[in-house]
């Protein structure tokens, strides 16, 4: 019996799928949560931008986030 068989066609993909989308998830709460502890005005920008924008503003925010405010918890 093989996968097409048992009708199991794409569960490895939906499990990667489900864990890309979950890391995003994460990486965005954090990017948001830093991003309004630093005082930031933008922070639900910075949110979407790194859900939407992936790795690209992920990246983005880590270069400039000491100039996007000051953190608190220093």
């Amino acid at each position: 019996m093989t996968l097409v068989d048992t009708g199991t066609v794409g569960t490895t993909e939906l499990l990667i799928t489900l864990v890309a989308v979950a890391l995003a998830l994460l990486i965005t709460f954090y990017i948001y949560r830093d991003a309004d502890s630093r005082g930031s005005s933008h922070e639900l920008a910075w949110g979407l931008g790194a859900f939407f924008g992936g790795p690209v503003v992920w990246i983005l925010y880590y270069v400039v986030r000491d100039e996007v405010g000051r953190s608190e918890s220093k």
